[in-house]
């Protein structure tokens, strides 16, 4: 048994109210050999596996809520996800319902990669070397050392694969012949710039038809011309001075704009001519993979759309190609990354500018109606107008509602 208490962000993830004493302590008193283990399984999960904005893939809680560390002992519901090199840790307050404590704090917040895998790599060594200087010869002991070594013992081709493995969603320590050669073909096969976030989005069961869709979009992509008119709106972008991924987004949305002279009302998008963002729809083989972008050029394959929908994905084709930090294909997908929030942005700012909006309000509150009239101005859903309001902080939405009796 040990005290455990964990810190991130200046806040204490194991903050706790002892229910039947009233006393708030900064720590839980539980097993470590039950976190060792859960960090051991887990480890390329934990590094490599994606979330997702809309619906994560089945049993991602579990590889990466801390609260299924505990087998049986209660641990905070904190979540560890990679985004973009770093860690996004996110906790909830809760009171389980039969333990004695409740955790009192919530919050999240992006910690360093390596300082995590520290924190973690000290834990697991720890319990290991404990379980060997009381019985060297114990299951528990011999299990979990063997597992530990055989991580730290693969080769750099071997790490490759339980990273594309864990991208995809599966133990890359229990994995079918089959499945491991169709995750390093697939791998092989396609353009780095978009394999990890193409495996991230796909699953075991439609990695095959996300092969397939990648490979004929690609092939319609390279028909789509080299020469474009965007290439020159890039070049003469200033640089981004943001850090954070939305915040760069929008403001390359804003400079784009600025360069085009389109003053701020609706932007329409060119079928023809050295501005044209030529397009191609095409069914996406899952729900997460929503287009590719050309190499060269916003050009774009998404999948079909409602017209204010097709606005958007082709904002934010634009987006990624404005906004790419080095060649190659983009990939448009719901899934939580720098790339994909940046480009989200950029679609946002570009389609409906917060300043805009904040010319057509009139005042502190902003209803459903008027939100749905800036919409078909703009040409964008209500919802990405009610975000742009929301997260640029121009008006309060209100909903009404009727109560009888």
């Amino acid at each position: 048994m040990a005290a455990l208490s964990v810190e991130a962000g200046g806040s204490s993830v194991t903050s706790i109210r002892d229910r039947r004493s009233q006393v708030y302590r900064d720590h839980v008193v539980v097993p470590l050999f039950n976190l060792a283990e859960w960090l051991v399984n887990n480890w390329w999960h934990l590094w490599y596996e994606i979330g997702d904005t809309v619906q994560q893939k089945p049993g991602f809680e579990q590889r990466h809520s801390l609260a299924f560390a505990g087998d049986g002992f209660v641990l905070p519901q904190l979540t560890m996800v990679p985004s973009s090199g770093r860690m996004h840790l996110r906790w909830t307050r809760w009171a389980p319902l039969h333990a004695a404590v409740e955790f009192v704090d919530e919050a999240e917040t992006f910690v360093s990669r390596a300082d995590l895998e520290t924190e973690f790599r000290t834990i697991v060594e720890a319990v290991i070397d404990r379980l060997r200087s009381l019985d060297a010869g114990s299951s528990a002991s011999v299990s979990l050392g063997e597992a530990w070594d055989a991580i730290n013992s693969l080769d750099p081709e071997e790490v490759e694969f339980s990273r594309a493995a864990a991208l995809l969603g599966i133990d890359p320590f229990d994995v079918e012949d089959a499945v491991a050669e169709a995750i390093a073909a697939f791998w092989r096969r396609t353009a780095p710039s978009i394999r990890e976030e193409a495996l991230a989005g796909a699953d075991e069961r439609t990695l095959p038809r996300v092969s397939e869709w990648l490979e004929h979009a690609v092939a319609t992509l390279e028909t789509s011309g080299k020469k474009n008119g965007w290439t020159a709106i890039r070049a003469a972008l200033s640089p981004v001075r943001a850090a954070e991924p939305w915040r760069r987004g929008y403001e390359l949305a804003n400079s784009v704009r600025r360069l085009l002279d389109v003053g701020d009302g609706r932007f329409e998008f060119h079928a023809q001519g050295p501005l044209a963002v030529h397009h191609r729809e095409s069914a996406t083989p899952c729900s997460r993979i929503h287009g590719l972008v050309a190499e060269n050029g916003p050009a774009c394959v998404t999948s079909g759309r409602s017209d204010t929908g097709r606005r958007f994905l082709l904002a934010r084709a634009l987006g990624d190609y404005i906004g790419r930090p080095e060649p190659g294909f983009g990939i448009l997908t719901s899934l939580f990354t720098d790339r994909q929030a940046q480009s989200r942005a950029f679609a946002a700012e570009f389609l409906a500018p917060a300043e805009s909006l904040r010319s057509r309000l009139d005042d502190a509150f902003v209803d459903d109606d008027m939100i749905d009239e800036i919409g078909r101005e703009f040409g964008v859903s209500s919802q990405v107008v009610l975000h742009q309001i929301e997260n640029h902080g121009l008006a309060r939405p209100v909903r009404y509602g009727l109560s009888f009796g």
